[in-house]
C-alpha cells in the first residue's frame, strides 16, 4: 500500500468515525451558571455536516423535550430550567450530559461547564447590573490570585491539568444603599483533552524487507470528540513523517538503517496541547543473523538440558573405581596372574590418603600396596571410604568371580571416632 493510499484511508476512517460520533450540547455564553431571568443558548454540535440536516432531539433530566432545533434558547431562565442537557441527532447516540445552574444570589463564580487542557479559561464575577460593585477579587485554594476593581472578568489564558482546583472570587456589592460583601465559589477540574499517545509496531518482529507500520494511538476526550488531532513520528531524534491528520508511518521495505528509537507526538491544530509518547526500540536483524541467533538457542538449550540429566545422575556418574583387576597371562603358562592395580601415589586428595593406610597402620605393614598373586590364586585389594560415597553400586569392572581373595582394610574418617582399623578376608 502506497503511503498516500495510507493517507486517505486514514482521513476516511478519521471522517467516518466523526459522523458515527456522538454530538455535543455548547452553551452560548459559554457559563455553567447564570443568574435568574438572564438568557442562554444551548446547541447540539455535530461532527458531520450532513447531520446538521437531520431531526434533533433535546432532553433534560433524561426526559424529551417539545425541541426539534439544533439550537435551543432559554429567554428567561428559571429554577425549572436547571438540569441536564443532552441531544441526539436523528437515529445517532446521545450526547453526554451537560448541566445548568440557575441561580438568584447576589454574587455568581461563572465558569465554563467543561474546562480542557488547552482552552483559553476565563472567569467571571457576576453579578446584577442594577447593583454596583466593586473591589472584585479572585483566589485559588484560598490564596489571592487577581484583584480587579469594578470589572468582573478574569482572563487566565490557557490551562493545564495542574491548575485545577478551588476557586473564589468577592465583590462589594451596593445593596439598599450600603455596601455588603458577597462571594461565591467553585471547584474547576482541568479535564484531559486525549491521552498520551503509545507506539505500536506491526510486526511484532520485523526482519530486513519487511512493510512495517509504526501506529501512534491515542484516545479522544468523548465530550470533545470532533476535536482535529495532529501526529508526526520521529527516530532517533529526526523526524522522519511530519505533523499530519495520519496517526501511521509506514515502511515499505524495511532495511537495517532503519533500526532505531522511535516515537510520535500528537497536537491539536494550534498547538496548544502537544504530547509525545515515550520511546520504543526497533532493532531490526537480517535474515543471516537470524538464522545463526536460532542456531545458538538450540545449542544452547542442548546445553541446559545436558547440564540437567548430569545434575540429575550426578551419583551415578561419579561412582569412584573400587578394584581393577587385570589379567595378564604369563608366557608359556595356561595358567593366569591377578595384580591389583590401584591409583599412583602422586596423585592428591582424599583418593591418595586411602592409599597409605598401610603406612599409617604398620601392623598391616605385611600387606603389599602393589603384590603378584602366585599361579594358584588371584588377588584383588580395594579401600573404601565410606564418607565420600552415598550410595553403593556394583563396580563395572570388577567381578568377584575373578578373585579369590580379597583383602578388606576398614578406615574410621572422623578423628574422634576410636574404631580400630580392622583387616578381614572376605
Amino acid at each position: 500500500m502506497s503511503p498516500l493510499m495510507a493517507v486517505i484511508l486514514t482521513i476516511a476512517a478519521i471522517e467516518s468515525k466523526g459522523a458515527s460520533g456522538k454530538p455535543v450540547v455548547s452553551f452560548s455564553p459559554n457559563w455553567a451558571t447564570i443568574l435568574t431571568y438572564e438568557s442562554i443558548t444551548l446547541t447540539c454540535d455535530v461532527g458531520s455536516p450532513a447531520q446538521r440536516d437531520q431531526r434533533f432531539t433535546w432532553y433534560r433530566n433524561h426526559r424529551s423535550l417539545n425541541i426539534n432545533e439544533q439550537s435551543y434558547t432559554v429567554k428567561y431562565a428559571e429554577q425549572e430550567h436547571i438540569g441536564d442537557y443532552q441531544c441526539r441527532a436523528g437515529t445517532g447516540d446521545i450526547s453526554e450530559a451537560v448541566r445548568l445552574e440557575v441561580s438568584g444570589a447576589h454574587v455568581i463564580l461563572q465558569a465554563p461547564p467543561m474546562v480542557f487542557e488547552g482552552d483559553t479559561l476565563s472567569l467571571r464575577c457576576h453579578s446584577y447590573d442594577k447593583y454596583p460593585a466593586s473591589e472584585t477579587k479572585f483566589y485559588k485554594d484560598h490564596k489571592e490570585i487577581k484583584s480587579l476593581g469594578t470589572a468582573s472578568e478574569f482572563l487566565m489564558g490557557k490551562v493545564n491539568a495542574e491548575m485545577s482546583g478551588l476557586y473564589k472570587c468577592s465583590r462589594r456589592i451596593m445593596y439598599h444603599s450600603s455596601l455588603h460583601n458577597y462571594s461565591d465559589q467553585v471547584d474547576i477540574s482541568m479535564q484531559e483533552l486525549f491521552s498520551s499517545p503509545q507506539i505500536k509496531v506491526r510486526p511484532d518482529q520485523v526482519t530486513e524487507g519487511d512493510h512495517m507500520t509504526i501506529t501512534c494511538d491515542t484516545k479522544l476526550n468523548p465530550r470533545r470528540a470532533t476535536t482535529e488531532l495532529q501526529f508526526a513520528f520521529y527516530r532517533n531524534g529526526h523526524n522522519v513523517q511530519g505533523f499530519s491528520l495520519s496517526n501511521q508511518y509506514g515502511v515499505p521495505s524495511v532495511q537495517l538503517e532503519d533500526s532505531g528509537n522511535y516515537i510520535c507526538e500528537v497536537q491539536t491544530p494550534t498547538g496548544s496541547v502537544r504530547k509525545r509518547s515515550t520511546g520504543v526500540q526497533m532493532q531490526l536483524y537480517g535474515a543471516a543473523r537470524i538464522y545463526w541467533i536460532i542456531i545458538g538457542l538450540s545449542l544452547l538449550s542442548i546445553l541446559l538440558i545436558g547440564a540437567a540429566l548430569t545434575y540429575k545422575y550426578r551419583h551415578s556418574l561419579a561412582l569412584p573405581l573400587l578394584c581393577n583387576c587385570l589379567r595378564h597371562q604369563k608366557q608359556g603358562s595356561d595358567s593366569s596372574t591377578a595384580l591389583v592395580r590401584l591409583p599412583n601415589e602422586e596423585m592428591g586428595g582424599p583418593e591418595a590418603e586411602n592409599l597409605r593406610a598401610s603406612e599409617e597402620f604398620p601392623e598391616y605393614g605385611n600387606l603389599p600396596l602393589r603384590a603378584a598373586a602366585t599361579e594358584e590364586e588371584d588377588v584383588c585389594y580395594s579401600h573404601i571410604n565410606s564418607g565420600q560415597l552415598h550410595r553403593v553400586f556394583s563396580s563395572a569392572t570388577y567381578r568377584p568371580e575373578d578373585c579369590s581373595v580379597i583383602y578388606c582394610v576398614v578406615k574410621p574418617t572422623e578423628p574422634w571416632e576410636n574404631t580400630s582399623a580392622q583387616v578381614s578376608v572376605c
